[in-house]
């Protein structure tokens, strides 16, 4: 039984190996699409993080600003800019 194991192999042994090739590409396209569906419904679901982020950084920026100069500490600029006071 071992003999006609081995002459089996021996005799098929290319084929054995392009059949796990071509099965490893397949499984490795696959998880290549799953990742990339992955990605992209995390970047959209920052969308919405990225764009409240740079109106933030537009606030802050702008906040107590007179002459180009900044009149107030990062903190106060924060809490004005996130609704503190109202």
């Amino acid at each position: 039984m071992l003999e006609m194991q081995k002459e089996f192999f021996d005799n098929n042994k290319y084929l054995i190996c392009a059949g796990l090739s071509t099965l490893s590409l397949v499984f490795m396209s696959i998880s290549t699409i799953s990742v990339s569906k992955s990605v992209k419904e995390l970047s959209a679901d920052l969308e919405p993080i990225s764009t409240w982020a740079v109106s933030q950084n537009e606030c802050i920026t702008k906040t107590f600003r007179i002459d180009g100069k900044n009149t107030q500490g990062m903190p106060s600029k924060v809490w004005s800019c996130n609704g503190g006071g109202q």
